[in-house]
C-alpha cells in the first residue's frame, strides 16, 4: 500500500508538471496572437445624417482601397447615416483583401451635440489605445458662425445643386454644433493629437483655429467653401502616418494632394482651397494681431464692406462674413510697413505652412498676392447679429473691447 501510495505521488507530480508547462506554453501562444501597440490611431468621426452621405460612403470606401498592413496603425470610423443607426467600425485584413468590422451599433443620436462627439472619441481611443492619434472631421458646418446662423436654405441644405460641405449637420436633431463646444470636446491635446482634418467648409477660420490652439500639433482646413466629395482619400492616405520631422512634410503631401485632384478637375466650375495651420503659432499670432487691432472695435466696425478681400461664394449666402486675415492686416497696417512685414513673415512661415486654391475657385479666381490660407472676421456694424455674438470668441480679446 504504501508503494502505491508513493507511485500515485509521483504520478501526480507528473502530472501538475505537464500542466504547468502546458500552461505557459498556452500563455507564451496567446501574447504571440496578441498585436503589439500601434504607433498611431487614426480617428475618423462622420457626422453624415445630411445630405453629404452619399459621398461619406464613397470616402470610406476610398479609405479601405488605400489600406495596407504596412501602416503600422488603426482606423477606426464613426459614421452617421440618414436613416440608419450609427455604427463605429474598423478595417481588417482577411488574407490579402480589406475588409469592414463592425464594432458598435449605436440607438439613434445626434452626432452634431458636443457630448457625442467627446463619448465616441473616448470610445475610439479605449478601443485603440496608441502611441499617438489623428482626427478626421467631417459633415457640415459655417467655420465660427453660430449654430442656426448658416444662411443656406432648406432647398440648397436638402438638395443642392453644387454640393459643398462643412461640420456639425445632423437632420435628427436638426442641430449645428458651436466650434467653442466642439473644442472643448476634443478629448486630447497636443501632446498626443497630431492633426486635425476637416473635410469641411469654412474650418480654416482663425476665431476656430485659436479655440483649437492647445488641441492638437496641426490642423489642415480651408478658409472657403469645400466640395462635397472631399478629400481624396485613396491619395492622401499613405500620408498619415509621419512622426517627428516627417510629419509636418507628410501632411504638406495631403494638402497638395488635394490641391492636384481639385485643379486638375475637367470643370469650369470646379473649386478648392486648403491650408496647414502649425498650432504652435497661435499665441504669437494673437499677439501680433493685436498690435495692430487693440482699441480699434469702435473704427473697424464701419470699415467699407468691400475694402478687404473676402473669400468668393459657391452657395453659402454669409460668404461675405470671411475675409482673409493677412489682407484685413494689410489694409488695418497702412502706413506702417514694418508691422505688416513682421506679421506676414510671422504669418506665412511660422503659421500657416501650406496654402493652395484652385484657378478657377468657382468661375472666378483667388489671387495668389490676396490669399493667406487663414479667414477672419471683421465685426462690422453692417451685421449686428454675427458681431454681438463673434465678442463671445477668445479671439475677439485681439480688440480687447477697449475703444479709443
Amino acid at each position: 500500500c504504501t508503494n502505491l501510495c508513493n507511485y500515485c505521488k509521483e504520478v501526480m507530480r507528473i502530472i501538475q508538471y505537464i500542466g504547468v508547462i502546458l500552461f505557459f506554453f498556452l500563455v507564451s501562444c496567446e501574447k504571440n496572437d496578441v498585436e503589439p501597440q500601434k504607433t498611431r490611431t487614426l480617428m475618423v468621426y462622420l457626422a453624415g445624417d445630411n445630405n453629404l452621405s452619399g459621398h461619406m460612403q464613397k470616402n470610406i470606401s476610398s479609405m479601405m482601397s488605400a489600406w495596407k498592413k504596412s501602416y503600422n496603425a488603426n482606423i477606426v470610423i464613426y459614421f452617421d447615416a440618414p436613416n440608419a443607426a450609427p455604427e463605429l467600425y474598423t478595417f481588417r485584413f482577411n488574407g490579402k483583401e480589406v475588409e469592414k468590422q463592425v464594432l458598435k451599433t449605436y440607438e439613434e443620436m445626434d452626432s452634431a451635440d458636443p457630448e457625442v462627439l467627446k463619448k465616441i472619441l473616448n470610445e475610439m481611443q479605449d478601443l485603440y489605445p496608441s502611441d499617438s492619434y489623428g482626427l478626421i472631421l467631417g459633415s457640415h458646418a459655417s467655420g465660427w458662425i453660430p449654430s442656426g446662423g448658416f444662411g443656406r436654405s432648406n432647398r440648397m441644405l436638402y438638395a443642392e445643386p453644387v454640393l459643398t460641405r462643412s461640420f456639425g449637420t445632423d437632420y435628427t436633431g436638426p442641430s449645428q454644433m458651436d466650434t467653442r463646444d466642439m473644442a472643448k470636446a476634443i478629448p486630447f491635446n497636443k501632446e498626443n493629437l497630431e492633426f486635425i482634418l476637416f473635410d469641411a467648409c469654412l474650418m480654416s477660420s482663425i476665431e476656430v483655429l485659436y479655440d483649437l490652439r492647445d488641441k492638437a500639433k496641426y490642423v489642415i482646413a480651408s478658409p472657403a467653401e469645400l466640395p462635397a466629395p472631399g478629400f481624396p482619400y485613396a491619395r492622401v492616405m499613405p500620408y498619415f502616418w509621419g512622426k517627428g520631422t516627417n510629419l509636418e512634410k507628410d501632411l504638406v503631401k495631403v494638402c497638395d494632394e488635394f490641391w492636384d485632384y481639385y485643379n486638375t478637375y475637367n470643370a469650369a466650375n470646379r473649386f478648392g482651397t486648403i491650408a496647414l495651420i502649425k498650432m504652435d503659432g497661435m499665441e504669437h499670432l494673437f499677439d501680433l494681431t493685436r498690435e495692430v487691432l487693440q482699441g480699434k472695435k469702435d473704427y473697424v466696425a464701419d470699415i467699407y464692406q468691400k475694402a478687404v478681400y473676402c473669400y468668393p461664394m459657391v452657395e453659402y449666402s454669409k460668404h461675405d462674413r470671411f475675409f482673409d486675415l493677412g489682407e484685413y492686416m494689410k489694409y488695418m497696417t497702412e502706413g506702417r510697413e514694418g508691422l505688416y512685414k513682421e506679421y506676414r513673415d510671422f504669418l506665412d512661415n511660422q503659421v500657416v505652412i501650406y496654402k493652395n486654391a484652385t484657378n478657377p475657385f468657382y468661375y472666378t479666381e483667388i489671387p495668389e498676392e490676396k490669399f493667406s490660407g487663414i479667414a477672419t472676421y471683421i465685426p462690422l456694424s453692417i451685421w449686428p447679429t454675427e458681431t454681438n455674438a463673434y465678442w463671445g470668441f477668445s479671439w475677439s480679446g485681439v480688440y480687447d473691447a477697449v475703444t479709443e
